[in-house]
């Protein structure tokens, strides 16, 4: 009889589905853009907002080095770069990239998706991300 392990299945899609629906912020927010009015400057603001979180993903993701991964797992906590000041840069750097995202492209969609789908899995992950780390 063929036992499943359940762990690595969840973990396979976890892997797959959670960055997926990052894609599907970046295309909601700009499939379903100017659905309400903003001004010049307030779409700047979104574009620096994006940029800026875009350079802190990126930075995060070199703190973490070879401690990075999709599922959290026992480990010991990264405490350089970023990480010094903040418990979770990457997921703040998430956050700001899709939101600055939103509000460039002037998306109550984007927004909305943001803030009841991403914001949760976000919060859900730091959570059980702060269990395992030592």
């Amino acid at each position: 009889m063929l036992k499943i392990n359940w762990k690595l299945v969840f973990s396979f899609w976890a892997t797959l589905f959670i960055p997926l629906l990052y894609l599907v912020n970046i295309y909601i927010a700009a499939i379903y853009g100017n659905t309400f009015n903003i001004s010049l400057q307030l779409r700047f603001l979104g574009i620096i907002l994006s940029m800026v979180g875009i350079i802190f993903w990126i930075v995060s993701y070199i703190n973490l080095g070879k401690s990075f991964g999709v599922l959290p797992k026992k480990q010991k906590r990264v405490n350089k770069g970023l990480y010094k000041y903040f418990n979770h840069p990457m997921y703040m750097a998430i956050f700001t990239t899709f939101l600055g995202m939103s509000i460039a492209n002037a998306s109550w969609q984007g927004l909305i998706f943001l803030n009841i789908v991403i914001l949760p899995i976000l919060f859900i992950r730091a959570h059980f991300e702060d269990k395992n780390l030592t």
